[in-house]
């Protein structure tokens, strides 16, 4: 069975760890507690360098092939089949551009930390269709 396996989005990762530091900049400008500044700083450092790491290490993929979707969120192994899925599709959002799937239900999924491009997403419609 082939498997499209995406790889880490270094862009999303990057501009998330510069709008940590500006916000920490702004919290520092603005005069905000210095014991409230660390710990909203320090809260969104750990979170997004856990993820960084979890997808480092192949704790959390992004994975799709003829049988949908798999992918693992907060350490739970998550499946789309494909009979749910309508369309994959790429979002551009300025300088990212990231992966979405439409589920017959309506709702839209999208995976931030994960980079797609054009040809990957071929790959992907041809093997959910």
């Amino acid at each position: 069975m082939r498997t499209l396996e995406l790889e880490i989005n270094w862009l999303f990762y990057v501009l998330a760890l510069s709008l940590i530091w500006l916000g920490n900049e702004l919290f520092f400008i603005l005069d905000t507690p210095s014991s409230l500044l660390q710990i909203v700083t320090l809260t969104l450092l750990f979170f997004t360098l856990t993820i960084l790491i979890l997808s480092l290490t192949g704790k959390r993929f992004l994975h799709i092939d003829k049988a949908g979707v798999s992918y693992n969120f907060l350490g739970k192994t998550h499946y789309i089949h494909t009979e749910h899925i309508q369309a994959i599709r790429l979002r551009s959002l300025g300088i990212v551009s990231l992966p979405e799937v439409y589920l017959d239900d309506g709702r839209i999924i999208r995976f931030f930390s994960w980079k797609m491009n054009r040809d990957e997403l071929l790959k992907a419609e041809s093997l959910v269709r």
